[in-house]
């Protein structure tokens, strides 16, 4: 019985992280390495779901990113897929920062689908709302 219930627990970890990786990948505007992590969406498909375009004045405001932070706040079963509802915490510098931490975060609300084909967990819908944004004295 523990070793079923330590492999249920693998799997939706192994739908975390693939989420999560995927998520990094949007940030950072690499569409066609994101597309590799789905199940029909395309490169142009994400590119209209993109989080620097959805963060104030877009992809200019960013200097640097650095590594996100992530809060996955509810998963759903159904059947075999598993959709998580997820903060993604973007942390950057405007331009003309010159700092090696962040001194501004974003928040995006996200919900993601993912379905386990052929042994890799894919993104089949992805969902990317701009929650806020504000300045950060704390560390990521």
């Amino acid at each position: 019985m523990l070793l079923v219930i330590a492999i249920c627990r693998c799997g939706g970890r192994g739908a975390e992280k693939r989420y999560q990786d995927f998520a990094e990948e949007m940030l950072r505007r690499r569409y066609d390495a994101a597309a590799t992590m789905c199940e029909g969406l395309s490169a142009q498909d994400l590119a209209q779901l993109g989080t620097q375009e959805r963060i104030g004045a877009g992809p200019s405001m960013f200097q640097t990113l650095f590594k996100s932070r992530f809060d996955v706040q509810s998963r759903e079963t159904s059947g075999p897929d598993v959709t998580l509802h997820a903060v993604q915490t973007v942390f950057f510098n405007p331009p003309g920062v010159e700092s090696a931490r962040p001194t501004m975060y974003a928040t995006m609300q996200q919900t993601t689908t993912l379905r386990k084909s052929g042994g890799d967990w894919k993104v089949v819908r992805f969902e990317n709302e701009f929650q806020k944004m504000d300045s950060w004295t704390g560390r990521p």
